[in-house]
């Protein structure tokens, strides 16, 4: 690794670990001789930039991606508009690029998740457009006992309502057009379903919202509570059109696992929580940014002029399997 330097970005929060080629390095190669040590430092910081590996292209990703890990799966309950470019390698949203995309953690309200996001600066905005990182077990700590007991003990209610132009359709969402598909799909993630007039569909799942990392066996803040949240909304603006056409038309909701709302102080403290540990910095053409999706949330800033990120999304995890590996580790 003569060639390479590691160095945290912010060693105040060492979420975000930068590894530095110096040298003209085959990205692949480097990856496959160098999997164990990225696998240890995921655990450790929760992400890890490469720079200078010049993977710049949806292919070079892939090759990138295909080397970390040979399980590279697709994913339904789909929440965000995204394109797939080719293989395994999609756009990382089709959001408006005025808006922020608040932190979260991909597909973790679903059945089934990634372990790995492995995102691809193709071209840069002209402004702004930061992937800014959070450390989920930092979220967690900085939360106030109160609010870790309230989730602990509730859990955490999704309800989301699929209507034509109204976020993401039911169709796109599952993969199918078939109404029998999406039920039994759901049926077996323990989703509730209610088709609604017009062609559409409303869903509703529970879930806890701490949980423990399989590997490091640390609890985690892991759950979109925030993120499908109306109040995490910005600018306020949108926020308070879209709460005056009332709860049942919103695309997504959550409350707590109950069916109590949570509370709009709880949502401001998560959004503050956020907004005291997230790390950014600004993208390079060719950058690599892998994440572990469970210790590491992420976002989008608003930017200005093109700006193409590539992502792909890799190591499935089932919820079940959490479950069972939550009992290993209590024993």
């Amino acid at each position: 690794m003569n060639t390479i330097l590691s160095s945290l970005l912010d060693p105040q929060r060492p979420v975000l670990l930068q590894v530095t080629s110096t040298d003209l390095v085959d990205a692949t190669a480097w990856v496959t001789a160098n999997t164990e040590w990225i696998e240890q430092r995921l655990c450790r910081h929760g992400a890890v930039l490469f720079r200078g590996f010049d993977v710049a292209t949806a292919e070079k990703l892939e090759q990138f991606a295909t080397a970390l890990s040979s399980d590279l799966p697709g994913f339904a309950e789909e929440s965000s508009p995204r394109h797939r470019i080719q293989g395994a390698v999609f756009s990382s949203t089709d959001h408006p690029e005025r808006y922020p995309i608040q932190m979260h953690n991909e597909y973790s309200y679903a059945a089934e998740w990634p372990m790995k996001l492995l995102f691809s600066c193709i071209q840069p905005a002209l402004k702004r457009g930061a992937t800014p990182v959070a450390s989920t077990r930092a979220i967690l700590r900085r939360l106030r006992p109160s609010t870790r007991a309230a989730f602990h003990e509730r859990g955490i209610m999704y309800v989301r309502n699929y209507r034509h132009g109204v976020g993401v359709g039911w169709r796109k969402a599952f993969g199918t057009d078939s109404r029998a598909e999406v039920e039994q799909y759901c049926a077996r993630a323990g989703v509730q379903t209610e088709w609604l007039a017009e062609d559409g569909l409303r869903t509703r799942q529970t879930g806890a919202a701490i949980v423990r990392h399989p590997r490091t066996g640390e609890e985690v803040w892991f759950n979109h509570g925030f993120f499908f949240n109306v109040h995490s909304l910005e600018p306020v603006e949108l926020r308070e059109a879209l709460l005056e056409e009332g709860e049942d038309s919103l695309s997504t909701q959550t409350y707590y696992g109950t069916g109590e709302a949570i509370p709009v102080d709880v949502i401001d403290e998560l959004r503050e929580a956020y907004v005291h540990e997230k790390v950014s910095f600004t993208w390079q053409r060719g950058d690599v940014l892998v994440i572990d999706n469970m210790l590491t949330s992420h976002g989008r800033e608003p930017y200005h002029g093109p700006r193409k990120i590539a992502v792909v999304m890799s190591d499935r995890f089932r919820r079940c399997d959490l479950q069972n590996n939550l009992a290993d580790v209590a024993t």
